[in-house]
């Protein structure tokens, strides 16, 4: 018997700019070549497999459904970049399951750490990042695992020993950011504790240090029923490393939706040996038209459900003065400064809907202008002569 894993048509968006081997790696010019294909139209491919996969979920409504019923839909240009948006839509604002809005959140809260680490250091800080994982199989499931992990963070960060430690290096604050990976030992979910603290850790200590974080992980583990290893249980990352990691962090999601040569289908495909994201698994989808992750994607998605990709502790963002907002919040938020282009009504936006027109109406308006991209893509006649 054959299993077609194959995705059922239509699902995705429409792309009126197809790029050539040729003009993959050129600059765009809008007076004698086609625009490449960008980051924002691999983006909305993947929200459109992921509201394909997850039918009851809120990113089947995002950048979809008008935030008023019947509502008009408007037509923005930033100033700056001359990028084509829309507003009075609806969002997810999910970092976990939505690549549009991951996009957004992953950049704000990059910016938010640039911030407080800056600021930090200036002020004569010192930083430490300490990454955190467990072993773990292709037969555990996700939400388990999360489970166990969250209890081994709550043991872990408590007790005479933390206690001790803390005070040893004046700990002001830490930030945890939490990810999940995908690889032939199944689940990967890890950790990065980014530590804030006074008291400098001199080379000589660094070593023990370590060893002595890692007695204390491993004890949480092993209390939560998880096991791990020296190898690859706990390390201790300086302020350069951390640093660096800061200022990536919205690309190490970014770069996944990208569409440069790391990105290719023959990456992909090589990926499956090694480790993926989530966001991966749409990537398959939309590339490949394979259902193989389908059931993980699934799986995933109820897992990270309500759980928060980076938590500050409490006064941390007072100190450095971020506003402190939900990732809904900032999904949500236009700050860009933008020039109103046009007001769809709901029956022109369903036309678009219908036709999987969302990102061909902005790229059309980018490069031919308003009116022009109406006409285009069949919302007004062209007028006659």
């Amino acid at each position: 018997m054959v299993i077609n894993t194959k995705l059922r048509p239509p699902c995705f968006e429409q792309n009126a700019y197809p790029v050539t081997k040729t003009e993959e790696n050129k600059v765009f010019s809008q007076e004698n070549e086609q625009p490449r294909l960008d980051d924002r139209f691999l983006r909305y491919q993947m929200q459109s497999a992921a509201k394909y996969l997850l039918p009851r979920n809120r990113v089947g409504i995002c950048l979809r459904h008008q935030i008023e019923q019947y509502g008009n839909v408007d037509l923005y240009k930033h100033r700056e970049t001359q990028k084509a948006f829309y507003g009075g839509l609806m969002v997810c604002g999910s970092v976990w399951v939505c690549p549009v809005c991951a996009s957004k959140i992953s950049e704000r809260r990059r910016q938010e750490l640039k911030t407080a680490f800056k600021a930090h250091l200036d002020t004569g800080g010192y930083c430490t990042m300490v990454t955190l994982t467990f072993s773990h199989s292709a037969r555990d499931k996700l939400d388990e695992l999360l489970l166990a992990l969250g209890k081994a963070m709550q043991i872990f960060s408590r007790g005479k020993r933390h206690d001790n430690f803390r005070k040893e290096i004046g700990l002001i604050g830490k930030i945890r950011a939490f990810e999940i990976t995908y690889g032939e030992n199944g689940w990967h979910p890890h950790i990065h504790l980014l530590l804030m603290h006074d008291t400098e850790i001199e080379p000589w200590d660094w070593s023990s240090m370590e060893d002595r974080l890692y007695d204390m992980w491993s004890g949480a583990c092993a209390k939560s029923g998880l096991g791990t290893s020296r190898e690859h249980g706990l390390k201790m990352h300086d302020a350069a490393e951390a640093s660096t990691y800061i200022g990536k962090w919205g690309d190490l999601m970014d770069k996944r939706w990208g569409t440069d040569s790391e990105m290719t289908k023959a990456n992909i495909k090589k990926g499956r040996s090694g480790s993926m994201t989530p966001f991966d698994f749409l990537r398959v989808i939309v590339e490949d038209g394979d259902l193989e992750y389908e059931g993980k994607y699934q799986e995933y998605a109820k897992a990270t459900k309500g759980k928060q990709q980076l938590v500050w502790s409490p006064g941390l963002k007072d100190r450095y003065l971020i506003e402190d907002k939900t990732d809904e919040e900032v999904a949500t938020e236009k700050v860009e400064s933008a020039d109103l282009l046009g007001i769809l009504t709901w029956q022109d936006w369903k036309y678009i809907l219908q036709n999987n027109l969302r990102y061909t109406l902005l790229r059309e308006i980018e490069v031919n202008g308003y009116e022009s991209a109406l006409i285009n893509i069949g919302i007004q006649k062209k007028p006659t002569e």
